[in-house]
């Protein structure tokens, strides 16, 4: 059976890019390691309790038709009816201390006039401010846009004209978020709380690009934040039904082992089975430096994409603490959905506190009932607190000693969260699971339980990435989607990822030589 393309992982990536072939016409192949659909996007249950594995809000999703890059591609696809959705009631709450050693406890909305009017009520005189970074905000999107749709040739010329139409893209897209805020002379108080959510990025905003930055604060402030109701599971079959039903394939608990070369060019797959199945077109959901290091010949790994490879830095390595509580948020006294933690505002020395377990007092509480009440039985609670490491400390455990580090891991967050909400919990645990890099490590198959993809560093940007990809691949013939792709990483964007991609991919296919049938030449 021959097949178009080829994708090696279904996560939300990899399943995005599958089904936006599919529906082009194209025949494609899933192969996923695990034994269902979704990676990251899934869900797991306890007693009583199913938890989200890792979904927090789905952002570029909105409650109009046809608005955000995710409401969007799972228009086109004509699956969106089949996802039940709820929204939480405010945008996040920040619990961190200033710079000036002030406490600062902040609860903001969602809507950009709601939103600006809260951060004017705590920080008098900011709003001007932030009506122009949400005007940049617009202008960069509309950028994006262009350089999404245009075939146009990255010259002189064409950045003259770049330069003419989006003025305040152009101004800030070379810098970090620091760097503009600097510029634009923004209160110390407004940015310490505008950046709070960096952790998303899980880069500190010396380095954090400021367009990738704006771009997704107004999204997820002006369109809202999202969660499907039966678990981001709910995305992940939905997508994996619409390529089963358009004439493509998945094959679950099928490893890839090789992908082959021929000439410079790709040709196909070899799988753990000893299988061998050929194609020119391959798409990987998963880490390049696992596809260069382990997958393909080191002969057939441009110096290209050795050299960027190698520049790169891991991001984010992930852990969580899964709670399920025998009281309800009222009892217990949860009021917000998203509660985020940190020891200090300055990202760069919050950045540092986190690269070790023992310097490491940060979390985002998650209460996914205060967004949907029935997703647990009456009288419970679901509430998640999860942290980020940004080195690989978890390596230095020693095997005898990990069962006790999981345990003081989650003592040490659950006393976080009791300590700086006010808020009881340890008393009315009924279930916990416990995940650390490892656990992710283990389930995800990611490189130290990274989470984040590669670093977004100053150099290695959206912007970059993308510019970078849509030009040309490294390899021809293979392509990259999901979290170490493009557009960064998070859920949104590794769909939107999975659609880029997949439409690079289709453009290669455009660009081939057809082949003359012989008997019509005769």
């Amino acid at each position: 059976m021959e097949f178009d393309i080829i994708v090696i992982g279904a996560g939300l990536g990899g399943l995005t890019a599958a089904a936006c072939a599919a529906k082009e016409g194209k025949k494609v192949l899933v192969l996923e390691k695990g034994i269902t659909p979704g990676g990251a996007a899934s869900s797991f249950i306890r007693g009583r309790f199913e938890f989200e594995a890792s979904l927090h809000t789905l952002c570029g999703y909105s409650k109009s038709q046809g608005v955000g890059d995710v409401r969007i591609i799972l228009d086109e696809l004509g699956i969106d009816n089949l996802i039940e959705w709820c929204q939480p009631d405010s945008a996040f709450r920040v619990i961190t201390k200033s710079k000036s050693g002030e406490k600062l406890d902040v609860t903001l909305p969602f809507g950009a006039e709601k939103f600006t009017d809260a951060l004017e009520s705590y920080v008098p005189g900011c709003k001007s401010y932030i009506e122009q970074l949400f005007d940049i905000a617009k202008t960069s999107i509309e950028a994006m846009n262009y350089l999404c749709s245009t075939d146009e040739k990255i010259n002189m010329n064409f950045a003259k004209k770049l330069h003419k139409e989006y003025p305040a893209f152009v101004r800030t897209a070379p810098y970090s978020v620091n760097e503009v805020f600097d510029a634009m002379g923004i209160q110390q108080k407004a940015r310490e709380i505008l950046t709070s959510i960096w952790c998303y990025w899980g880069v500190d905003c010396d380095r954090l690009s400021f367009t990738e930055y704006i771009i997704k604060l107004y999204t997820y402030i002006v369109l809202g934040a999202f969660i499907p109701k039966n678990r981001s599971f709910d995305i992940s079959m939905a997508l994996a039904s619409f390529i089963e039903n358009n004439n493509s394939e998945i094959r679950y608990n099928t490893t890839v082992t090789k992908i082959l070369f021929e000439n410079g060019e790709a040709k196909g797959i070899i799988l753990k089975n000893g299988e061998k199945i050929l194609c020119k077109h391959i798409i990987a959901n998963c880490s390049p430096t696992t596809v260069y290091s382990k997958m393909m010949k080191s002969s057939d790994v441009p110096l290209t994409a050795t050299k960027r490879t190698n520049a790169r830095t891991f991001g984010a390595r992930g852990a969580s603490v899964y709670l399920g509580l025998n009281r309800s948020p009222e009892e217990l006294g949860i009021k917000d959905y998203n509660v985020i933690i940190t020891e200090t505002a300055d990202t760069s020395v919050q950045y540092d506190l986190m690269r070790t377990q023992g310097s490491n007092n940060t979390c985002i509480a998650s209460c996914l009932n205060k967004a949907l009440p029935e997703c647990s039985p009456n009288g419970t609670t679901i509430l998640t607190l999860t942290t980020i490491f940004t080195e690989n400390c978890w390596a230095n455990v020693e095997p005898e000693n990990y069962f006790n580090e999981k345990d003081n891991f989650a003592k040490r967050v659950i006393s976080l969260y009791e300590e700086t909400t006010g808020v009881k919990i340890r008393d009315y645990i009924e279930e916990m699971e416990i995940a650390t890099p490892l656990t992710f490590a283990r389930y995800l198959n990611t490189p130290q339980g990274v989470i984040l993809g590669y670093l977004p560093d100053s150099w290695d940007s959206m912007l970059s990435r993308f510019m970078t990809e849509k030009s040309d691949s490294d390899t021809k013939g293979l392509r990259f989607c999901g979290g170490w792709g493009t557009q960064l990483s998070g859920m949104a964007s590794a769909i939107t990822s999975g659609r880029n991609t997949a439409y690079f991919t289709l453009a290669d296919i455009s660009a081939e030589p057809q082949t003359e049938n012989k008997e019509d030449t005769k």
